[in-house]
C-alpha cells in the first residue's frame, strides 16, 4: 500500500545501498513497471536491471522476469556492457559456465579497464573448485586495478586456503600500503605471521599485533593475539632475563586490557571469572 513516491524512494535508496533483499526488490519493481512506467522516465532502466539482478536470486521461478527485463534493456541498449553481464549472470545461474566465460573474455577485449568481468571469472572458477585459475584471474586483474581492496583480500583468503602464506603476506603488505591506518589489516598480516611460526615471525607478528591494538583498543583478538606471541616468545629459545621480562610484561598488559574490554561491556559476571581463569593459565608465572 505504498505510494508512487515511496516505491520510487525505496527502490533508489536499495540501489545506492546495494540492498540485497531481492523478494521486497522483486514486488516493488514488478509494480512500479506495471503501473508507474511512465513516472519513472529514464529510471526505468535502472529498475529493469535492479529487477533483473533481484529475480536472479529468486529463480528458477522468477526466470520469465529475468528474460523480460534482459530484452527491454537488449532493446534499449543493443551494445550495452551492463546488459552483457546480466547475460553472464544468467549463464552463470544456468550453470553454462563456458558460455558465461566466453561472454566475459570478449568484454574483457572488448572494454579491458571494465572490472566486473574479471570478478564473474573469478567467481565461476571458484564455483567450478578450479582455484588456481581464480587466483591466477586475480592476479591478472590486480595488475590493472590494484586499489581494490576487497580483490587484495580475496587473493588473500586463496592464498591462505592453498596454504600459501607467504603470498598472502605479499597481498597485506599491499593492503597495509593503501591503508596504514586500518587495525584489520595489521592484524590479518599479524595472524598470518603468528601462523607462519618461528621466532623471527613470532617477533614480527607481535609488533603488528600491538599495532592493531594500538589502532584499535577494543580489538579484543589482536589483544589476545599479543598475548600469545609475547607469552610463546618469553618461553622459546635461550633468551635473556631482560628479554623473558618484557615479554611477560607485554603479555600481563595484553591480560589486562582484555579483562577491562569484557568489564566494560556489562557481560555476565561468570565470563569475565572464565576469561579470567583462561587468560591466567596463558600467562606465564
Amino acid at each position: 500500500n505504498k505510494t508512487w513516491p515511496e516505491i520510487r524512494d525505496k527502490l533508489r535508496e536499495w540501489r545506492k545501498d546495494h540492498v540485497r533483499c531481492s523478494e521486497k526488490i522483486v514486488e516493488l519493481g514488478e509494480y512500479a513497471l506495471a503501473h508507474y512506467s511512465s513516472h519513472l522516465g529514464n529510471e526505468k532502466w535502472a529498475v529493469y536491471e535492479q529487477l533483473c539482478v533481484a529475480a536472479l536470486d529468486l529463480c528458477p521461478g522468477k526466470m520469465k522476469v529475468v528474460n523480460r527485463c534482459i530484452q527491454k534493456l537488449a532493446e534499449q541498449f543493443p551494445s550495452s556492457l551492463r546488459v552483457s553481464m546480466l547475460e553472464g549472470l544468467k549463464s552463470e545461474y544456468l550453470k553454462k559456465w563456458d558460455d558465461a566465460l566466453e561472454m566475459y573474455n570478449s568484454m574483457i577485449e572488448y572494454e579491458p579497464t571494465f572490472p566486473a568481468p574479471y570478478k564473474r571469472k573469478v567467481s565461476i572458477y571458484k564455483a567450478q573448485g578450479k582455484i588456481p585459475e581464480a587466483v591466477s584471474e586475480l592476479n591478472t586483474y590486480l595488475d590493472t586495478f590494484s586499489c581494490d581492496h576487497e580483490s587484495w583480500l580475496e587473493l588473500t583468503d586463496l592464498y591462505i586456503g592453498q596454504q600459501c602464506y607467504k603470498q598472502a603476506l605479499f597481498c597485506v603488505e599491499e593492503l597495509l600500503l593503501q591503508h596504514p591506518h586500518n587495525h584489520l589489516f595489521h592484524q590479518r598480516y599479524a595472524d598470518i605471521l603468528h601462523t607462519l611460526g618461528g621466532k623471527e615471525n613470532l617477533e614480527a607478528s607481535c609488533k603488528y599485533y600491538c599495532k592493531a591494538a594500538e589502532l584499535n583498543s577494543s580489538n579484543v583478538r589482536a589483544l589476545y593475539g599479543v598475548l600469545m606471541s609475547s607469552s610463546t616468545l618469553a618461553s622459546i629459545g635461550k633468551i635473556s632475563a631482560k628479554v623473558k621480562s618484557d615479554h611477560q610484561t607485554l603479555a600481563a598488559w595484553a591480560c589486562d586490557m582484555i579483562e577491562e574490554y569484557y568489564k566494560a561491556q556489562r557481560v555476565d559476571k561468570s565470563v569475565i571469572v572464565e576469561t579470567a581463569s583462561v587468560l591466567d593459565k596463558l600467562s606465564l608465572k
